[in-house]
Order: C-alpha cells, then structure tokens, then sequence
C-alpha cells in the first residue's frame, strides 16, 4: 500500500470518529448533578444554593430555575421518565447567556435512574443530556 494511500485511509477514520461526538457514558451518565449538557458543554446545573427545582406530574414537566430568574430550564415530555431504556418525547426551554432557546419534538431515552428519582436522559441527534429529578 502506498504511503499516500494509508495516510488517506487513517485521515478518513479519524474524521469519521470525531463526527461521532460526546457520548452519554463521556458526558451524562458520570454526573451526579440535576443539569443540562449540550455537545459536552454543561449549560446549567443545580446550585442548591442559588437555584429552585419543581416537577410537576400531571404535565410532566420538570423545571430548574435561578432564584432570581436569571436561567432556567423546562423539560416536557410525553410521559414520565421512569425505566432505563424508556423513550420519552420532550420539548426543552432553556436560557443562553441572553437568549431563550427553545427545542422541539426531541426524542430521549432514560439511560439510568435512581431511586430518589433522579432521571439520567440522553438525545442523541443533538447530543442532549438532561438529569432531572421526578418529585413525588
């Protein structure tokens, strides 16, 4: 094999494996903190200090939010988040240094639960990963 070829080949796979992007063993699943994390990058975590969290059941809809109105988060999904492997439909409004992004019809899959309730779900065509906590 030519020397130019080989080189081709090798630039081709690593190309291929850095389009593949975090993952959620990488990104989501180590973390222990009710957060969002987009591509890698946490965009907001729970600081019991300064932040609020409440869910609530009947629209199945988790929220977490500075107190003083700052950031926040709103994930909505179709059904209560329960099961590893669940698939769940979800809406998910979030603040971004000064604008609102929000983002729609996005598939989730539970990755991992607790039994406090604390829910570890993952997008994987955005690289989305949320750890909510289902409030009883």
């Amino acid at each position: 094999m030519k020397p130019r070829y080989f080189a081709g080949i090798v630039l081709t796979i690593i190309s291929v494996i850095s389009c593949v992007g975090p993952q959620p063993d990488e990104v989501l699943l180590p973390r222990t903190e009710i957060s969002l994390t987009i591509k890698g990058e946490v965009i907001m975590e729970l600081d019991p200090a300064t932040c609020q969290i409440a869910y609530n059941s009947d629209k199945n809809e988790f929220r977490l939010v500075k107190d003083n109105i700052s950031d926040w988060l709103i994930f909505r999904s179709n059904a209560t988040p329960t099961n590893a492997g669940q698939e769940v439909r979800a809406s998910l409004e979030y603040t971004s240094q000064s604008s609102t992004k929000t983002l729609t019809d996005l598939a989730f899959t539970v990755e991992k639960t607790a039994p406090d309730g604390t829910t570890w779900l993952w997008n994987k065509d955005k690289k989305i990963g949320i750890i909510i906590k289902v409030l009883q």
